[in-house]
């Protein structure tokens, strides 16, 4: 494209690229693509880095990361758990503030692209571009307020919806005052289509989530083998089951327990390695005392996660079937496919469909780590099985996940939209 654009971004609960070597997720990937393609963008966020639960400036801050990209971050009080009012209070002065900063603009982007949740930003930002036709697409990428609800009992339902009508109120004005909705998966796009009554047209698309493969340094490499090695985890032929992310009562860590002490008692070896950290990491530890099969090595950096991908047989994704999953498919998932591994999961919907359709893996029974441990024994016993499942996974990954697939079209989409509005 020759003409030159400027998109605005607006993301929360991301790193960001004054973030040291944080994962790049959804905000950077997207920057960098559009940055690639020489045009200019400006990335708004929080001043609360929700990751770490901290401040980065404490107030509000403009922060040139090059000559193309600026980082607007609009200060918040922060919260210190993912679940409670202390995150709701925090999303409702973030988009007070975010208002404030718009008043100042007097000339906005080519095109926006918004991300939903939190409703109050995304809804104040939408519809701020929407009064002066500047054209936008929402990115859902959770059911809210709808999930809340569906929580709750039958009977209590139809209160939810009363106390929550701001919410919804203000979710179904952004998502008909966007000129697009996009999605991390079709469910979830339909899911929003319905919501919002709109009717889907070629502006409304699919942005799978996506890792962008690194090549890492010899040193890097090095460093990384020797870290597993000072851990005792290395390439000694001994099956390993893999699992990288949060520990958060939406997975269900409890089958890996049982499947863990059913390959001690059969005298089978096979090791579970449970990296990252999060609100259920303590008991976790406590309880892994009593298996010597499970380890918790803690947070692990990219090039550390492809290194233990080298030596196990598979990746464990333990999310429960709750809606907001079963319609998605998580960013864990797709990590699997890009380091070539099988995917063990017991989630329905999105994930089950990929890993029949497509092969890339094997189901469990939730809650069941006898239905876990039969999965792995498969895996273990068959090696044109693990074979051949890689190879599936790291075609799959290469033909529709990849980060050059998926922020090469999204880009493309931005740019025809901006010349159209």
């Amino acid at each position: 494209m020759d003409k030159k654009i400027l998109v605005w971004i607006f993301q929360t609960g991301e790193p960001l690229p004054l973030d040291g070597n944080a994962r790049a997720m959804r905000a950077i990937n997207l920057s960098n693509a559009l940055v690639a393609s020489g045009h200019h963008v400006v990335l708004w966020s929080s001043d609360f880095y929700h990751q770490e639960k901290i401040h980065r400036f404490n107030d509000y801050k403009k922060v040139q990361i090059s000559d193309l990209l600026e980082i607007r971050l609009i200060p918040s009080p922060g919260y210190e758990k993912n679940v409670g009012f202390a995150r709701l209070f925090d999303h409702m002065v973030l988009a007070k503030n975010l208002k404030k900063m718009l008043k100042q603009e007097k000339i906005g982007p080519d095109i926006a692209f918004i991300g939903y949740p939190p409703i109050e930003s995304a809804s104040v930002m939408t519809h701020w571009l929407a009064k002066r036709n500047i054209p936008c697409l929402l990115d859902v990428k959770d059911q809210w307020p709808s999930f809340m609800v569906d929580a709750l009992p039958r009977w209590g339902q139809g209160i939810g919806r009363i106390l929550l009508s701001p919410y919804y109120y203000l979710a179904k004005r952004s998502m008909k005052e966007a000129t697009g909705l996009t999605a991390m998966a079709d469910d979830f796009l339909l899911w929003a289509l319905d919501f919002s009554n709109r009717k889907k047209t070629n502006k409304d698309f699919v942005v799978p989530l996506t890792t962008k493969n690194s090549q890492f340094s010899a040193d890097e490499i090095k460093d990384a083998v020797q870290w597993w090695l000072q851990k005792g985890v290395t390439d000694n032929g001994k099956a390993k089951v893999m699992f990288v992310g949060s520990h958060y009562p939406s997975l269900d860590f409890l089958p890996i327990f049982e499947a863990a002490a059913l390959f001690i008692d059969k005298g089978i070896e096979c090791d579970f390695i449970i990296c990252g950290h999060g609100e259920l990491t303590e008991s976790l530890v406590i309880k892994a005392k009593n298996y010597k099969n499970i380890f918790f090595p803690g947070w692990i950096d990219r090039p550390k996660v492809e290194e233990l991908a080298k030596m196990s047989i598979a990746s464990i994704a333990p999310f429960k079937n709750i809606d907001c999953y079963v319609k998605s498919l998580p960013n864990k998932i797709i990590d699997s496919l890009s380091l070539g591994l099988p995917i063990i999961s017991p989630l329905n919907g999105e994930v089950k469909r990929l890993i029949d359709i497509e092969k890339v893996g094997l189901m469990y029974r939730e809650g069941s780590g006898v239905s876990l441990y039969d999965s792995i024994i498969k895996l273990k016993s068959d090696k044109n099985l693990c074979t051949k499942i890689s190879e599936n996974s790291i075609n799959l990954y290469n033909k529709k996940f990849s980060y050059e697939v998926v922020y090469g079209e999204i880009v493309e989409h931005l740019e025809s939209l901006s010349i159209a509005k």
